[in-house]
């Protein structure tokens, strides 16, 4: 993955909260409204995880991961070797892949601009299931990103199932690596792979 897509994601991942809308048009006042909260929160901790990285991921991780379907962001860039993975197998993998993103996420949040973020219409699907949220996002560099939020609802709350960042999804993006992973170290080589650029990030 191009390393402008990353960063790309990652500063996504900062503009989505839990959508309980009764009503498309409400979504992007949702998501915007939730963004301030979150960009208030991070900033005024911003000092404190410069000087203490490692206690990013928590920090982070309490704002992240009530937004997104992991389970599902994970599945889809498994692929066919989710349905082959034990149930233990498949958990490790969520831990590992989440805590990726969200170590990542936090790092380079530390450095991001804050310039504001375009939101289009929101769109639902043909069959209600999912609603895709549009946005162009303004990067520290300049340029502008298209990110277009995949939400699906498993519950009682809209969450983000995948992110396209200028039409590339990301699950699929990471659908190569991991597989290539597994073929040369099954389910447990791509954990171990993950944990350590996890550990790569803490230290």
């Amino acid at each position: 993955m191009k390393k402008s897509l990353i960063w790309s994601f990652l500063v996504s991942l900062l503009f989505i909260a839990p959508v309980t809308m009764a009503a498309d048009e409400d979504v992007i006042k949702v998501v915007d409204d939730a963004a301030q909260k979150v960009l208030k929160r991070f900033e005024s901790r911003k000092d404190e995880l410069k000087a203490h990285p490692e206690r990013i991921h928590d920090a982070v991780a309490d704002l992240v991961k009530p937004h997104f379907d992991f389970n599902a962001l994970t599945q889809s860039a498994m692929g066919k070797h989710w349905r082959r993975a034990s149930s233990a197998d498949k958990r490790s993998v969520v831990k590992a892949f989440s805590e990726l993103l969200i170590r990542t996420y936090g790092s380079a949040l530390l450095n991001y601009s804050g310039k504001p973020i375009e939101y289009g219409e929101a769109r639902r699907s043909k069959d209600n299931l999912r609603v895709l949220v549009p946005s162009k996002v303004t990067t520290a560099s300049g340029s502008l990103v298209t990110i277009d939020y995949i939400l699906h609802k498993p519950g009682r709350a809209w969450l983000v199932s995948d992110v396209k960042i200028e039409g590339i999804s990301l699950a699929a993006n990471y659908r190569t690596s991991f597989a290539n992973e597994i073929r040369s170290g099954g389910v447990t080589g791509l954990v171990a792979k993950l944990e350590e650029r996890n550990k790569a990030l803490v230290n």
